[in-house]
């Protein structure tokens, strides 16, 4: 395998080699060891080779968190194509446009009767099917062949494809072992879908590294993800923002956690009270609050946190970049300076390939060879990044990276609808949630639940906004834009009745 690119496949197969009894992955009782691992990816792979697949092809993966998907996923891998998740709650007609845009003509999935109609000619593969393990050869992968193909909400209403060549998959792999400190005793949480690019660190780089992986539940619910963590002894985990507040709401303080070493999260401004409480119930764990976007590989800029500051209010930084990671700042002057302020440009081996089949918006992402992140922020004298909101259109909730174009777009798709507004909202229940605001067209008529259900039809559930707040005006600028402050105080006031 000398001649291979690909950190992950070639760490698979050292794995299954060395330590072929090692406990690889856990997923609802059911136990594979990395030989058993290995032996299942290969067979998946030699199946995708008999069908065609290999550098150069992309593979659709459908399912829930389960051994079946991972297989899949490292089948892909070992095929030398690359995976193409699909959030296996997302609307039929989303997951159906996601194919076809990917050009994917095999989708991997435990359970074909779930796929659906995906398209006349797209084949759906059962990954436990049999087949000659033996057969399989490693595939010659280049550092620019592709990883992944992750979907991201796209400003122009529809998804982007984000595409992750091995080149960044393996820089990432590097650069961030020495802050998860994570080797072959460790014990990993996954918490993320493998549609997020979360599940690149707390599932692809546990297994990377001969680390034993525990899938929790579908839906973090508290009470049982905080006894997994007890039970297993977990001592690496990765969870967004809002997951880890929810937990601690549930209240940490009954379950053992002090198993745990590493709790990396992000995707989100951290509550600095959660931060602290978790510091609490795991007396020698570190939290690093990770930033970055799917396109620069899930985490570009990190800050570890052990201090115990009970009372601290003020936000924590995102940290300093990861080796390898450039970072600089485009000024509202257009000029780039090293610390700002301005919105964060990421450059280095870490980025991707490009948005699949979309060279335009490629184009706009950046700017003299850096990617644009849209998100706003400084660098202060000790070398620190300081994040300071987004510059666009784009917002996160519960981690998930989203464009409010897209869900405009689909709301104005409805036929009683003439314009629409999203906006997100505080929600005592969730910390963030979703809000528009509607103008029906002159003598149409459409009721809340019938928007929701139609957003809910095209769009996946974290998209959907669940407040909708007509309008008998839509506010505008004098340039005929639409005057989006005006609009915000409109809808949140309305969604706040």
């Amino acid at each position: 395998m000398s001649g291979t690119n690909g950190l992950l496949v070639r760490a698979l197969a050292e794995h299954a080699r060395n330590a072929p009894q090692r406990v690889a992955l856990v997923a609802r009782g059911e136990q594979l060891t990395y030989g058993q691992l290995f032996t299942a990816a290969r067979r998946v792979a030699v199946r995708l080779h008999e069908h065609g697949a290999g550098p150069g092809a992309r593979v659709a993966v459908l399912g829930e968190k389960t051994a079946a998907a991972v297989v899949s996923v490292l089948g892909t891998l070992l095929a030398g194509a690359a995976y193409v998740p699909l959030d296996p709650s997302a609307p039929q007609a989303r997951r159906r446009s996601l194919v076809a845009d990917a050009g994917a003509r095999l989708l991997l999935a435990a359970d074909p009767g779930k796929a659906g109609e995906l398209g006349e000619d797209v084949r759906v593969l059962d990954p436990w099917a049999d087949a000659d393990a033996d057969a399989w050869r490693a595939p010659e992968l280049g550092p620019e062949d592709f990883a992944y193909v992750l979907y991201t909400s796209g400003s122009t209403g529809r998804p982007k494809g984000v595409c992750v060549p091995h080149r960044a998959v393996d820089a990432f792999f590097g650069a961030v072992a020495g802050l998860m400190d994570l080797g072959p005793g460790a014990r990993c949480l996954n918490t993320s879908a493998l549609h997020f690019d979360v599940s690149v660190i707390d599932l692809l780089f546990p297994l990377h590294q001969g680390a034993t992986v525990h899938l929790g539940p579908a839906v973090p619910l508290p009470a049982p993800t905080l006894q997994l963590i007890a039970r297993e002894r977990i001592t690496h985990m990765a969870a967004v923002g809002s997951t880890l507040t929810l937990l601690a709401q549930h209240g940490l303080e009954p379950y053992d956690l002090s198993a745990l070493r590493r709790i990396m999260t992000g995707a989100e401004i951290l509550n600095p009270r959660t931060v602290q409480a978790w510091l609490a119930a795991a007396p020698h764990a570190t939290v690093i609050n990770g930033y970055g976007p799917t396109e620069a590989t899930c985490v570009a800029i990190a800050e570890p946190i052990s201090a115990r500051e009970p009372e601290r209010t003020a936000p924590y930084p995102v940290g300093r970049p990861l080796p390898g990671v450039g970072l600089g700042f485009l000024g509202a002057d257009g000029e780039v300076s090293a610390d700002g302020p301005g919105e964060i440009l990421l450059s280095g081996p870490q980025l991707m390939a490009g948005y699949l089949g979309r060279p335009e918006e490629e184009a706009r992402a950046f700017h003299e060879g850096a990617y644009r992140t849209g998100d706003l922020g400084h660098r202060d004298e000790r070398g620190i990044v300081h994040f300071a909101g987004r510059s666009d259109d784009e917002v996160k909730i519960r981690g998930y990276r989203i464009n409010l174009n897209e869900i405009r777009a689909t709301l104005e798709s409805h036929p009683a609808v003439g314009r629409a507004f999203v906006t997100d909202v505080e929600d005592p229940r969730s910390g963030r949630s979703l809000a528009c605001g509607i103008q029906l067209r002159q003598g149409a008529s459409a009721g809340a639940d019938e928007l929701t259900t139609y957003a809910a039809d095209a769009l996946p559930r974290y998209m959907v906004p669940r407040e909708v707040v007509f309008l008998d005006g839509f506010p505008v600028l004098s340039s005929g834009k639409p005057d989006t402050a005006r609009l915000r105080v409109l809808v949140t006031e309305g969604a706040g009745r």
